[in-house]
């Protein structure tokens, strides 16, 4: 390590690290943001950790420790110790990034995360909807819109969800042209992707009727914002904010706990029970590998089992 180097604090050093992410690597804003929230958590935990020599993996052990024994006020009341094992998972993936950086750049010549086992995970959630919880849903749209142009957009905005699976920023990047109603197809664009790959999705015959219905009302209104999903303040796609408040408003009308990302391990798990092979599951989720999209199928429920089991025969 030279002298200079030696001499950077490791905020200097991270502020490097992302402009390389920015500039040379293109990577997705929404992945550098993810980087610099872990960092930031971790500089606030370990605030003795101020250049990149003090990162051993005996620091990096006391960091998890005091990671999961700190606490922290969820809400206005609650009191929480720690965090789970896959959240200190994800904390580690995102630091082991800028360590390997640190490590390519010869600042430091050991990644301190090498000798450190990661956590067993044990997923028990259930993150698949139920056929319950999507009807309620449904029925919380229908019940509670304002007007005929916010039912219609609702209805596609959850019909597009359930059967498309889309991830959070190709949902709220898309546009108009990305519906073909002809060869009924639904492109998501590489730039919006995680994957930066484009890829077609065949549109379900009820997301096609709801489309035509929702374009129609959305035409009388006169919107001509390029964003398929409007928003209800103007003329213009509705923002993460207002994405963010239509699904904790959906979760207190519908009595559904959910997230957008709920939907797409729904999305996958339903083309499993109607035994699409994981191939082409892994295609139209977008995933760059097998081993991602089997970590959606773990949301399969034991009792949606029951009728493969019974197709055994001696």
């Amino acid at each position: 390590m030279s002298r200079m180097q030696n001499e950077r604090s490791l905020q200097q050093l991270f502020d490097e690290f992302v402009k390389e992410c920015q500039y040379s690597s293109r990577l997705r804003s929404e992945t550098i943001s993810g980087y610099t929230e872990v960092f930031h958590l971790f500089l606030s935990i370990m605030p003795e950790i101020i250049c990149a020599k003090f990162l051993t993996t005996e620091m990096l052990v006391e960091y998890f420790k005091r990671l999961q024994t700190r606490e922290r006020v969820i809400g206005k009341n609650t009191v929480k110790v720690g965090v789970k094992n896959s959240t200190i998972k994800t904390y580690r993936s995102k630091l082991n990034t800028f360590f390997e950086w640190l490590l390519r750049k010869s600042i430091i010549q050991d990644n301190p995360l090498k000798r450190i086992r990661p956590p067993e995970i044990e997923y028990e959630d259930q993150r698949a909807l139920g056929e319950d919880d999507v009807h309620k849903l449904y029925s919380a749209v229908t019940l509670h819109s304002r007007n005929s142009l916010i039912l219609r957009r609702d209805i596609v905005m959850l019909s597009l969800l359930f059967f498309c699976g889309l991830r959070l920023g190709e949902f709220i990047s898309l546009e108009v042209r990305d519906v073909d109603f002809e060869k009924q197809l639904l492109t998501v664009r590489g730039q919006t992707s995680k994957s930066k790959r484009t890829r077609f999705i065949p549109i379900h015959f009820t997301l096609l009727f709801h489309l035509r219905d929702y374009i129609a009302a959305r035409n009388k209104c006169r919107y001509t914002t390029q964003y398929l999903v409007v928003s209800t303040k103007g003329d213009a796609g509705l923002s993460r904010d207002g994405l963010k408040h239509w699904v904790k408003a959906l979760n207190k009308k519908s009595g559904v706990k959910f997230h957008l990302h709920r939907f797409r391990h729904t999305f996958a798990c339903n083309l499993a029970n109607k035994n699409v092979n994981a191939a082409n599951i892994q295609k139209l989720l977008g995933h760059s590998s097998l081993n991602m999209t089997m970590t959606y199928l773990r949301s399969i429920r034991t009792e949606d089992l029951k009728n493969e089991i019974n197709r055994l025969s001696i």
